[in-house]
This record gives structure tokens, C-alpha cells and sequence, in this order.
């Protein structure tokens, strides 16, 4: 490229500019007139230059290379506080509910076994109110913080004209309480998949029409049975809040 601009535009300018200055000396011109002839020369040989220049083949036009890529955002997973709730829970049934938890979620704590609140006792029924134990631990929450309580006693919360319909679990969703019981479940030993369900809701998700999925709809019975895992759906959006599946 440098060898065709010297031979095709370079050299000929040179002779151009050699030209004005024979004119100028036979003609005798002033040497204003000559100065702004080779001014005239030189302009048009910078044009030429700038319209043959080098370029990078690399670097895409109108984007600089300084230019920045979009990173994706960081994930902090929310700090899961499990409390056993009523002094009737064996360390058998903590202890599981706790290493259950804990394959599906980072970060997870275990509180020691706390009485459940007198305010959320429904003597009417002989149980306790499950909307009412999840507004209490809500408030005790920090940012970035989701409490999970779990316990064997009989739970209850208000569902359409039933105004004490009981309940495995309870959660906000999303939010930062809920609230699981192995009270009504057959197998005791799949009441992890309850309290798995309930902190499901507390990052957004909703019941799934997916059968074996564990965020199904229970309706009224105990299909824990039948789930054997979130499916691909429940599964993309739970990897977006910093669950480990």
C-alpha cells in the first residue's frame, strides 16, 4: 500500500509542486501566488492520503475499542434461617430438615429450637395460624435474610370462604418468611420437600401444574410422593436467585 501511494500520488504531487515553482520563476508571480498554489497541492495530497490511509481490519466501524462488554450481575444468595419451632421436635427431625435444605441452597443457618408464639395460637381448632407465624418471623428478618420455620404441630391460614383451612406450609412469595409442618404429611421422612416447596415460594415461584415437580399445588391432599424434583422451569428461575441445583 505505502509503495503504490509514493509511485501513484506522491510522486507526481513533488513533480506538481516543481512545476509551480518553474512557473513562477518564468512568469515571475509573486510568491504569495506560488505559496498558495503548493498549499492548494499539498491539500489535495493530504486528501489523497486520508482516503487510501491504513486502517484495522479488527476494529468494527463506529465502535471504539475501548468499549466495554456487559458483565452479568452477581448473584448473592439470600441467607436461609431455619427455626424449629414447638419443643415436641426430635433433633432427628431438625437435623434432617436441616442437611435436606442445605443440598439446595448456600447459605443456610440453624437456629436452636424456639417455642412457638402464644399470638398465633388458634384455640377455636387447637392449632396455630400459619399466616400468623410467618408474619411474626418476617419481622425479625435482615435484608437479604429468609426465615423458615418448621414444625409437627397442626397449622392453619384463611383460603377463599374457608376462614381456618389447614396446611402443610405457608410462605410469602416472594418474601422472607415461611412456615412448614410435617403434621399432616404420611411419610414424615419427605416433610424436607414441604419446607423445600415453601421457600420455593419465597423466591417467586409460583404453584406449577407440573405433577412431579416440587412446587405442584397440593390441593388439599399429600402429593409429596409423587415429586421427584423442580422442573426445568421452577429449576431456571431458582438458579437466578442463587439456588444450587
Amino acid at each position: 500500500m505505502g509503495g503504490r501511494l509514493l509511485k501513484n500520488y506522491l510522486i507526481p504531487m513533488l513533480k506538481l509542486v516543481k512545476a509551480v515553482q518553474d512557473y513562477s520563476l518564468k512568469t515571475k508571480k509573486s510568491s504569495v501566488v506560488v505559496i498558495l498554489l503548493v498549499l492548494s497541492v499539498v491539500g489535495i495530497g493530504c486528501l489523497i492520503f486520508w482516503k487510501f490511509r491504513p486502517y484495522s481490519p479488527n476494529v468494527s466501524v463506529g465502535k471504539s475499542i475501548h468499549q466495554k462488554t456487559k458483565s452479568n450481575p452477581v448473584i448473592t444468595p439470600k441467607l436461609i434461617t431455619i427455626i424449629p419451632l414447638g419443643s415436641q421436635l426430635s433433633s432427628s427431625f431438625v437435623s434432617n430438615a436441616h442437611r435436606e435444605i442445605k443440598r439446595f441452597l448456600p447459605d443456610v443457618e440453624l437456629q436452636s429450637i424456639t417455642p412457638l408464639p402464644q399470638s398465633a395460637y388458634y384455640a377455636a381448632r387447637g392449632r396455630y395460624r400459619a399466616d400468623s407465624l410467618i408474619h411474626w418471623m418476617s419481622r425479625r428478618a435482615k435484608p437479604n435474610q429468609v426465615f423458615i420455620g418448621i414444625t409437627n404441630v397442626d397449622i392453619s391460614t384463611t383460603k377463599g370462604q374457608h376462614a381456618d383451612w389447614g396446611v402443610m406450609g405457608l410462605a410469602f412469595r416472594p418474601g422472607a418468611a415461611a412456615v412448614a409442618s410435617s403434621h399432616r404429611l404420611k411419610n414424615k421422612s419427605e416433610f424436607w420437600k414441604i419446607a423445600i416447596h415453601e421457600l420455593g415460594h419465597t423466591s417467586g415461584l409460583p404453584h406449577c401444574p407440573v405433577k412431579t415437580c416440587f412446587m405442584r399445588d397440593a390441593e388439599g391432599g399429600d402429593p409429596t410422593g409423587e415429586e421427584t424434583g423442580f422442573c426445568n422451569s421452577c429449576r431456571s428461575v431458582l438458579l437466578k436467585s442463587g439456588w444450587k441445583l
